[in-house]
């Protein structure tokens, strides 16, 4: 169910108003009602779709989401800063010396980093073909323990045997 079909069904009445308000002659014809109000949206796009948002059924709750009821208030320094917090002043280097270390810069040697990362992926891939090998294992396993001892499959084999003798 699209918005037209809903506000249709739903607020019938109002959607008929609206209509009306663009020209259009009240209809009892749900089907009439969805199509006049695809082609108000498709002619007059934004304001069509304003308008049609204040006949729609569930409009106070609608506004709940878009409304706030809490003052500025208590919004004020979510940002983690106060008013007369300084900030931390970095220094620009010049072009003939060198920028000093930072203490908040990370010192570290991209290959390295690159290296680990290749060695951990390579970790990955080793434990999930381990993984993989050992569960074929234990499903061959499996099978194998099922098939010997299945009363079933020596039932079948002493029938397809004595069927091979009686036949002879």
């Amino acid at each position: 169910m699209n918005l037209y079909q809903y506000i249709a069904y739903n607020n019938s009445k109002g959607a008929n108003e609206l209509l009306k308000n663009y020209g259009f002659k009240a209809t009892e014809s749900i089907d009439k009602l969805i199509e006049r109000l695809k082609i108000i949206v498709r002619k007059y796009k934004k304001v069509a779709l304003q308008d049609i948002s204040e006949i729609h059924p569930d409009k106070s709750l609608l506004s709940s989401f878009t409304k706030s009821i809490t003052s500025d208030k208590e919004f004020a320094y979510a940002t983690g800063r106060t008013p007369g917090f300084a900030e931390l002043a970095l220094e620009t280097p010049t072009p003939f010396e060198e920028a000093p270390a930072s203490p908040f810069a990370p010192s570290f040697d991209a290959t390295k980093v690159v290296d680990e990362i290749k060695d951990v992926k390579k970790q990955i891939l080793k434990d999930k073909l381990e993984r993989s090998k050992n569960e074929r294992e234990r499903r061959m396993r499996k099978l194998n323990s099922s098939m010997s001892t299945s009363p079933m499959l020596l039932l079948a084999v002493g029938f397809a045997v004595g069927y091979i003798i009686a036949k002879k």
